[in-house]
């Protein structure tokens, strides 16, 4: 039996039976001798009538995809070609320009600037109260720059930053797993036909905003958040894209308080064995996989049997 051959009477029963219960779990015990099926069967059907978080969504965590802009410095220099420029030469720090985010499953996209002096303090005192809500952060080349540049200015105005943030790096995890001709953003999009960032003038865009007119600034400083934005659109289809291949840096399920079967990228309880395997020393592990994004991961034979039994 199957949820498009609930009738409404059964519909409402459901509902009934969640609401009448002390717990989910004597609900789904009874529910599931009534109709014949498994707890996993009415807990799926739980889900559809939004009675449940067995299988969560996005809103039961915040995945954060994000991506930072930033000012060159400023150096005296004594001639052309290739030189060491030392601290002492440099005559400008290096802030943030612009950040843009989203979060995974919504479709609104956010973007902060600098202020009119170039002062980056208001805007990352603003985006930490995200950043630090976030459960998981996502980004191209993330680890070795946007993470540690913005820990770097945070740092700089004395402003709280999550120091144990977990990261997912794309560019990382793609180089990890697969020998491709480049790993820039550009190329990889295409590679994977998804939605490819936005094309900019180059340098000049910098010059504009950092040493133009008020109105020369006022302009490409909104080109820079146009291009920033673009930067987050296709981050995010790369990693919807990409994540199945790409193991997990955080176990959203636990997280929501589920078992450890299910499955890790968005809690969901429909998944199914894909195979057993063995390690060298004879334990038993199994591969699961997700039905809604393909997701592969294992757990113990311990765990199995409680997904088995469910």
């Amino acid at each position: 039996m199957n949820f498009k051959q609930l009738t409404d009477v059964d519909k409402e029963l459901i509902k009934v039976s969640y609401r009448r219960e002390d717990s989910k779990s004597k609900a789904q015990n009874q529910l599931a001798s009534t109709f014949g099926v498994t707890t996993r069967t009415v807990r799926a059907w739980a889900q559809n009538l939004g009675l449940t978080g067995d299988n969560t969504t996005t809103d039961s965590f915040r995945v954060m995809i994000y991506d930072i802009e930033t000012s060159r410095v400023n150096a005296k220099v004594w001639w052309t070609g290739k030189q060491y420029v030392g601290h002492k030469n440099l005559t400008s720090e290096p802030k943030m320009i612009s950040v843009s985010w989203k979060w995974l499953g919504e479709d609104k996209i956010h973007a902060l600037t600098w202020d009119k002096d170039h002062c980056d303090k208001a805007m990352i005192e603003k985006f930490m109260v995200e950043y630090n809500s976030a459960d998981m952060i996502v980004g191209q080349n993330n680890d070795r720059f946007d993470n540690r540049w913005l820990n770097a200015r945070a740092m700089k105005h004395g402003i709280h930053f999550n120091t144990f943030i977990k990261s997912f790096d794309i560019m990382k995890q793609t180089k990890r797993l697969f020998r491709l001709p480049s790993y820039s953003m550009d190329y990889i999009t295409k590679f994977l036909n998804v939605e490819n960032k936005q094309t900019h003038e180059g340098i000049k865009m910098w010059d504009m905003i950092q040493e133009g007119t008020k109105a020369q600034q006022k302009e490409y400083l909104q080109k820079m958040v146009d291009y920033n934005v673009g930067d987050i659109v296709s981050t995010e289809a790369m990693y919807i894209t990409l994540r199945k291949y790409m193991g997990h840096k955080v176990h959203f399920g636990v997280l929501a308080g589920l078992p450890k079967w299910t499955s890790p990228s968005d809690g969901t309880t429909d998944v199914f064995l894909y195979r057993t395997t063995c390690t060298p020393n004879g334990t038993i592990q199994r591969i699961m996989q997700s039905n809604t994004d393909g997701v592969q991961y294992k757990i113990s034979n311990g765990e199995y049997m409680k997904f088995f039994n469910a």
